[in-house]
């Protein structure tokens, strides 16, 4: 496949997965929904200064993604956390597979599979200090 076109539909994914992606760190910066946040994460077993941690990589992860930037240590830790976020949807909160009437795990697995993706292909030609290429 021609370079600039390959790059070209790795800039686009990189830009709908970042776009994606930022959104979820919202609610999490507002103090109310922080604070809601952290006492669910709490009552369902895991630590609240995950919910801290998870609005930082939500938020810088998916500026980082847009931008190309260090995509192997970007895309290795949105890996991790997605990771942890399936086995967390599935485990602790106990979300089912999405139905008509319920959402599910489903985002989760569509993150992971991006970041596998993003950190597979690199982040393309057109990318702001890309790091080391795997």
């Amino acid at each position: 496949m021609d370079q600039i076109l390959s790059s070209t539909g790795i800039l686009i994914f990189r830009l709908l997965y970042g776009v994606a992606l930022i959104p979820h760190s919202f609610p999490k910066i507002n103090r109310a929904g922080n604070k809601q946040m952290k006492g669910y994460m709490k009552q369902i077993g895991i630590h609240p200064a995950f919910v801290d941690l998870s609005m930082i990589i939500e938020l810088l992860g998916g500026i980082l993604v847009i931008l190309g930037t260090l995509y192997i240590l970007v895309g290795a830790v949105l890996v991790l956390f997605f990771l942890g976020t399936v086995v967390t949807s599935i485990a602790k909160m106990k979300k089912p597979l999405p139905s008509m009437t319920s959402p599910g795990y489903d985002l989760d697995i569509l993150f992971l599979a991006g970041a596998i993706l993003l950190l597979i292909t690199g982040p393309g030609s057109f990318s702001i200090l890309a790091g080391p290429s795997l």
